[in-house]
């Protein structure tokens, strides 16, 4: 009954988004770029509060504002922010708990994954780094710097991290080292790195590239899945995989044995999945891969802006292309699997449904601009946001939370 979804309710917020949703019981929380988190009613949309979290927009430093989705866990909601502080907020009132700053000089774009009684954060900046904190007080109890040796080598934490609570192991990805390092061996950036969840001590390590001009960072979170062999006696992988700037990664989540490793879009400059587009389900991995090229036309010299998006589904076991289909847009957002559903949104402003087995279509609509922070289904509904456009202080959109519903 997909094709059913209508608009149930929109909540204006003034200010770009690039937070998902959060949906927990009668209440969706949000961050926006206008320094806020706000808890919305999933029934109407009305405000219940908002959460002034101390970060103010700056022009022309837009990784400096809210780009952290909230983790629920025990009447609390945690998320960082853009000036490097870990936020810990009361979900029924707003009123904060604690707050702990990371270090001067470091940020935070992830979003925080909540275990136990610990708080697990990427960091970016100077000095990138995993750190693990506590629940109750905020207290840092362990942390991972990525390149250990030098300040400001890059290797950025751009994504949340994975928890296999069954071996204890968190798993992490990393960004391109910076351009100012010289070329050369740089641990542990473009990375994939696994820790002890106590103590923070590295188990093993996967290093794609050891340097990278031309930042080609894992920007899609890890994802902890089994996959089931196809053949008669359905052998059976422990894997963790995730997306970078080129392709999707398939590894043994326990040796870092790389198992597999498929691009879909490998024309251009960059070509693979951005910002989370990614999801695991049904034995499947779903991948939204762009490709953009600085390919100059020959008698202008003028860039081409040429560009390509593809959406597919690949075999969790052998990474074989299950289905395929071409995208009208790029994809600039997280995506979303549910109830044998594939969701996706895209640069040009529609949001899609398609058949998780297929990948037939089965229902679209459209938003003022693209969203940027992806789609959520809960209690029967599809929770979103648009979220593109010029900066907080020059807004060239109306940016809106919405809710769907069957029927409307």
């Amino acid at each position: 009954n997909v094709g059913r979804l209508k608009l149930k309710w929109r909540h204006e917020v003034g200010a770009p988004i690039q937070s998902s949703p959060t949906v927990v019981g009668d209440s969706l929380f949000i961050g926006a770029w206008d320094g806020h988190f706000r808890s919305l009613d999933i029934e109407t949309g009305e405000q219940k509060w908002k959460y002034d979290a101390g970060v103010k927009p700056e022009p022309r430093w837009n990784l400096r504002n809210i780009k952290s989705s909230a983790h629920y866990d025990s009447g609390k909601i945690f998320f960082g922010t853009g000036a490097g502080d870990v936020n810990c907020v009361d979900a029924a009132t707003g009123k904060e708990i604690w707050k702990t700053n990371v270090g001067p000089g470091l940020f935070i774009s992830s979003s925080p994954t909540v275990y136990e009684d610990r708080v697990f954060i990427g960091i970016s900046g100077g000095n990138a780094q995993v750190a693990c904190l506590d629940i109750e007080t905020g207290a840092i109890r362990w942390r991972f710097k990525i390149i250990p040796d030098r300040e400001g080598g890059g290797g950025s934490v751009w994504t949340s991290t994975a928890v296999d609570v069954e071996q204890r192991i968190v798993y992490n990805v990393t960004g391109n080292p910076s351009s100012f390092d010289p070329p050369g061996p740089l641990l542990y950036s473009d990375s994939i790195i696994a820790n002890d969840l106590e103590t923070g001590e590295l188990l093993w390590h996967y290093q794609v590239r050891a340097s990278d001009p031309f930042d080609l960072d894992f920007s899609c979170h890890p994802m902890i899945f089994e996959a089931v062999s196809p053949g008669k006696r359905g052998a059976r992988r422990q894997c963790v995989g995730a997306g970078n700037k080129t392709a999707f990664f398939t590894w043994d989540r326990y040796t870092g044995e790389l198992l597999w490793r498929v691009m879909l879009t490998n024309w251009a400059t960059q070509g693979g999945p951005w910002w989370n587009s990614t999801a695991a389900a049904y034995n499947k991995v779903y991948v939204v891969s762009n490709a953009i090229t600085t390919d100059r036309d020959p008698i202008t010299s003028r860039s081409t802006g040429l560009s390509e998006s593809v959406t597919a589904a690949l075999h969790a076991f052998t990474g074989e292309i299950v289905w395929w289909r071409h995208n009208n847009s790029m994809n600039r957002s997280p995506v979303c699997v549910a109830n044998g559903v594939f969701y996706q949104s895209l640069g040009d402003g529609s949001l899609e449904a398609l058949d998780a087995e297929t990948g037939k279509s089965l229902w679209q609509s459209s938003m003022p601009s693209t969203s940027r922070g992806g789609i959520v289904i809960a209690n029967g509904n599809l929770y979103t946001s648009n979220g593109e456009g010029g900066l907080p202080t020059e807004p060239r959109h109306r940016y809106y939370v919405y809710a769907y519903s069957i029927d409307g």
